[in-house]
């Protein structure tokens, strides 16, 4: 028997410099129905951190809520680079990485996440949603500050 499906749409909104403030955001799905939402940012990060961090987030949501052990997990992204350290086939090089992408492999392994990527701004309907979700939050940060 299938287990149903649970898709974990997330993705990061950065400045192009290091340093600026940045918002990611998940949203999980079970068909249409959303089930959960979270979105955060920092006040000085980069847009890789924020993606990871996005993905990681989402990742630990489904394993926290134990929806991995009834669910197939899909982790789905515009970024190729967080789906590549979800797989285990990229590990970024700078240290300051090494612990997001060391988090999010184990929960990629943990919650059995199999991934796929989308275009970017190419009218998918939850990979938008989620990209307006980190947007909010890039710029509720820039506004006041780490939220």
């Amino acid at each position: 028997m299938t287990r149903p499906l649970l898709e974990v749409f997330c993705d990061g909104s950065g400045a192009e410099r290091v340093g600026r403030p940045g918002g990611w955001a998940f949203v999980i799905v079970h068909g249409d129905e959303v089930l959960r939402e979270r979105s955060g940012g920092e006040a000085k990060t980069t847009c890789l951190v924020m993606e990871l961090e996005a993905a990681r987030a989402g990742l630990d949501e489904v394993v926290a809520a134990g929806w991995h052990r009834s669910h197939q997990v899909r982790l789905i992204s515009d970024c190729r680079v967080a789906l590549e350290v979800a797989d285990g086939v990229f590990t970024p090089r700078p240290a300051k990485y090494a612990a997001l992408t060391e988090a999010l492999r184990a929960l990629a392994l943990t919650s059995g996440a199999t991934t796929r990527w989308v275009r970017g701004h190419g009218g998918h309907r939850w990979n938008d949603h989620v990209d307006a979700l980190a947007r909010a939050a890039r710029l509720a940060v820039t506004a006041h500050g780490r939220r």
